[in-house]
């Protein structure tokens, strides 16, 4: 009799454990508004992935608009940490941390968003996983490439010398002292806050970005260089990762990774191509494209002084680089 209350009690127990975890809430945190590109067409649609595939298994829930944390400095932070359990991370951000994954940053190296994505996903799988000691990548996206947007009239690469521009991250930042201007290191909304005060003259930045950060109307000319894209990735608390059971870390996995950043190219994409078409501010920009002569020796210079500055200093720099063109070389003839 007493064997078969312990019997019972231990039955009782598992079922309480395991439906525990089923109630366990995973927190997906974001910074921006849950109507920005990456969360409504790359996280949410994610999230729905893995709920269709295991079910009560897992609970996931928005924390959208920075309500576990407003910084977008912080959320690698809040990630370790684990204020939050998972979020949108921008490795540029905190670049010293994920100097692999600067390389799409590069100017004149990807042309598109999904080029972009799929170098810091498939540079991962690799074995290039830099910096990610506590925290697992879900999956890795990215921008458009960033363009110059300006507050002044430019006609050519020489009107950039000496004007106050942002960097979009250490190599931009690099680059713009490479052209003769003076980068200004801060954040997306600290740059429309310095549009809008007028204390710089531009930034680098993408359309969407632009729009996200409402700096549209705070800009006259948009020069059309391929500044290098912004990489996201989504990442977890790696504590909580290794919690998981294993048939949702297959999930996740399954669901995220190329998915994500192909998702991410498709949604960044098209969304840079609506607000191009269809933004009444956006239209009403300059857009300054350098001849072909001017923009093919940019691009020259470009990838003699900056992808060698980039190669030098980050470790295993030249065998990432190189792994680099031989995704985006695969990437072009397979699109």
């Amino acid at each position: 009799m007493y064997r078969k209350v312990l019997i019972a009690a231990a039955g009782l127990m598992l079922l309480q454990t395991s439906g525990s975890y089923a109630a366990d809430q995973i927190k997906v945190a974001s910074f921006v508004s849950p109507k920005s590109s990456g969360v409504r067409q790359v996280i949410k649609p994610w999230m729905a992935r893995v709920k269709a595939e295991v079910g009560d298994k897992v609970d996931l829930k928005g924390f959208w608009g920075g309500s576990l944390g407003k910084s977008p400095v912080k959320q690698f932070e809040l990630v370790k940490n684990g204020v939050a359990d998972m979020a949108w991370i921008l490795p540029g951000y905190t670049s010293g941390q994920f100097p692999v994954m600067q390389i799409t940053e590069l100017p004149f190296l990807v042309d598109n968003a999904l080029e972009a994505g799929l170098v810091v996903q498939r540079l991962h799988d690799a074995g290039y996983k830099t910096g990610l000691d506590h925290v697992k990548l879900i999956g890795a996206w990215a921008t458009e490439p960033n363009l110059l947007f300006l507050n002044k009239p430019v006609k050519s690469i020489a009107d950039l010398k000496n004007l106050k521009i942002r960097n979009a991250g250490a190599v931009g930042g690099y680059w713009l002292g490479q052209i003769g201007a003076v980068p200004q290191t801060m954040s997306a909304p600290k740059m429309s806050i310095a549009l809008n005060r007028k204390t710089i003259d531009g930034g680098q930045q993408g359309w969407t970005g632009m729009r996200t950060f409402k700096a549209l109307n705070l800009v006259t000319h948009v020069m059309d260089l391929p500044l290098g894209a912004i990489p996201f990735f989504l990442g977890m608390n790696k504590k909580k990762w290794d919690g998981l059971p294993k048939e949702v870390q297959a999930s996740f996995l399954k669901q995220g990774s190329e998915k994500i950043a192909r998702a991410g190219g498709a949604a960044y994409s098209g969304a840079t191509q609506q607000i191009i078409k269809s933004n009444a501010q956006a239209k009403k920009l300059v857009i300054v494209k350098p001849s072909g002569a001017e923009f093919d020796k940019l691009a020259k210079q470009s990838k003699q002084s900056v992808h060698s500055w980039w190669i030098k200093k980050t470790k295993n720099g030249q065998a990432a680089y190189d792994k680099a063109l031989e995704i985006i070389a695969d990437v072009r003839k397979n699109k």
